[in-house]
């Protein structure tokens, strides 16, 4: 028996899940092309569905709440929404952002929380069964568990982490009426200890402070960390007053009035920001927001004598914090979920109500993110046929792929689009939706910029470290994360060696390759034979402000509207022909 789990809101998606094994897992934005897309996930359903080979025996929802409660009912509303924090729209007027501001605080901490849950759970379940019963009758019929969003969050992470016993800590912008909470899990059980409300808020506040560098909310976090790497230590003492860890309440706490993301990013700038640089602004929140995290978990582990920590919520997509806190010395180990955004939350659904209904999980951490779907080579040399058609590429079979590719990145020094097996689920590319290049030849980032990502100067790109290379190359290295979703600094006499794949303060984000992807592992082995290095420059495989693709044909359209040349993609090479991107 397996459960389907389905997020219909903020990067929706759907996850299955049977007896504590991931089976298939994809966002709605690989299917549609629209980044971040919202709204019930019709083609994940779908292909949740289609990949259980045994009955389905539940669906679970996550996020019942706030938000997700009126782009339910009214659907375009949450379209525009994010439109206006990708600027795809015009900016509204101040008059407009406080009258929006007025209902925001009426029902970000969703208070009275019964009648909340009880008008949320009923309006859910009738929506959810109408659109199932588009895609099979049978799907509608079946129980429907509505899971609060920050326990969506608390069971992906921890039914993933392998820990028996951990500390679990959520922290986003908001999400049923709560921006955080801290479990315990044991055996299999979440305990609950405390929550934050939506109205103190790290995760708005870092949003907020995104949208006054005129960079998108929920979306260039990033680069703000990134920014923050270019300026000089500096402390702005007010940001307290935006939202800070109380030890003594045990609560985040805002002193200021609560504000939507958008008028919080004005009040920013008009009050903080207009005193400092950008690179100055965003040092200090970088370091607010790790110095209020570490003050939180170090209360908290000393509380419950639990080292091993858990993390998942969209604001641990910040790896510099997720790096403070796996050098913590209270901290033991450490497992941020790979999908940590809302985009997780029907994975985190699904693992809550399976292990509710058939009691087991993980004993150990999940071994890979390639939850996604997969392209034989007849399926691929259709579509190459295709676009041969086109007189765009022309195409030939190899033999061997990883030799190919190693050489072409090795010898060549060429940037290579890498499309292998099943996707990869959450937002970092692991060796299946790649583009790959030498680490130790600088000019590749600005290469990689110019050709394909067109990204701000000081946004580094990513590196794939095989764990036997880790060690001597990463000064800090503690363990094999191999989900990217922390930094690692690069030893001094090897930062030549890693230079386009890490930052100026000399970090770099690893993914570090074991055993789950054979084929890449060869691929890289065979360039560090080559190099002396077993290391590649990995980026996500995708045009700017477009999702990781998903099929062949989505990997020919970045091939043929960038200025990429080659494509390794199952066991053919493919060449453009005339430049078009």
């Amino acid at each position: 028996m397996s459960v389907i789990g389905i997020n219909d809101s903020a990067n929706s998606g759907a996850a299955l899940i049977s007896k504590g094994k991931a089976l298939f897992a994809a966002n709605e934005e690989r299917f549609t092309g629209l980044k971040n897309d919202v709204g019930f996930p019709y083609n994940s359903v779908r292909h949740a569905n289609g990949n259980s080979s045994e009955e389905v025996e539940a669906v679970a929802m996550g996020w019942i709440g706030g938000n997700a409660l009126i782009s339910r009912i009214i659907p375009s509303w949450d379209v525009k929404r994010r439109k206006l924090w990708r600027r795809e729209l015009k900016k509204p007027s101040r008059l407009s952002m406080h009258l929006s501001n007025l209902v925001y605080k009426l029902v970000q901490n969703q208070n009275p929380k019964a009648l909340w849950r009880f008008v949320g759970n009923g309006i859910t379940s009738s929506i959810t069964k109408k659109h199932l019963n588009k895609i099979s009758e049978g799907l509608s019929n079946k129980k429907l568990y509505i899971i609060e969003h920050h326990l969506a969050h608390a069971a992906s992470a921890y039914y993933s982490s392998g820990f028996k016993e951990a500390l679990i800590l959520t922290l986003d912008g908001a999400g049923d009426g709560l921006s955080g909470s801290i479990s315990i899990g044991d055996n299999g059980k979440i305990k609950r200890l405390a929550e934050f409300k939506a109205s103190s808020s790290l995760g708005i506040l870092y949003g907020a402070a995104t949208l006054a560098c005129d960079m998108r909310y929920g979306e260039d976090e990033g680069k703000l960390m990134s920014l923050a790497a270019y300026s000089y230590p500096v402390s702005i003492p007010q940001l307290k007053d935006f939202c800070y860890y109380d030890t003594s309440k045990k609560q985040l706490i805002s002193k200021i009035k609560t504000r939507n993301e958008m008028l919080l990013a004005e009040y920013l700038k008009d009050h903080i920001l207009s005193r400092y640089d950008r690179e100055s602004f965003a040092y200090a929140i970088q370091k607010h927001v790790e110095e209020q995290v570490s003050n939180m978990l170090s209360q908290w582990i000393g509380e419950t004598g639990i080292h091993n920590i858990a993390l998942a919520g969209g604001f641990f997509s910040n790896v510099k914090v997720n790096m403070i806190i796996e050098h913590m010395p209270e901290v033991k180990n450490t497992f941020i979920f790979p999908n940590m955004g809302d985009g997780g939350l029907a994975y985190g659904a699904a693992a809550y109500v399976d292990f509710l209904l058939n009691g087991k999980f993980n004993k150990r951490e999940i071994n890979d993110m390639y939850l996604g779907p997969s392209y034989g080579n007849s399926e691929i040399e259709n579509e190459l046929k295709a676009y041969k058609r086109k007189g765009i590429i022309e195409y030939e079979p190899i033999s061997n792929p990883v030799e190919y590719a190693a050489d072409l990145v090795a010898e060549d020094n060429e940037i290579v689009l890498w499309f292998q097996g099943r996707m990869e689920y959450g937002p970092r590319a692991l060796g299946n939706r790649s583009i790959l290049a030498l680490p130790m030849v600088e000019e590749n980032r600005n290469a990689l910029n110019l050709l394909v990502k067109k990204r701000p100067y000081y946004q580094p790109f990513a590196s794939t470290i095989l764990d036997s290379a880790a060690e001597s190359l990463l000064s800090d290295y503690v363990y094999a994360n191999k989900f990217m979703t922390s930094a690692n600094t690069v030893r001094d006499e090897h930062f030549k060696d890693l230079i386009a794949a890490s930052h100026i303060d000399k970090t770099t984000r690893p993914q570090i390759l074991v055993d789950e992807n054979p084929l890449y592992k060869r691929l890289i082995k065979r360039v560090g034979k080559k190099t002396g290095i077993d290391a590649v420059l990995n980026t996500s495989l995708n045009k700017h402000g477009k999702p990781i693709v998903l099929t062949p044909k989505d990997a020919l359209w970045t091939l043929e509207n960038t200025g990429a040349r080659t494509l390794v993609i199952g066991d053919f090479l493919v060449r453009k022909k005339n430049k078009t991107g």
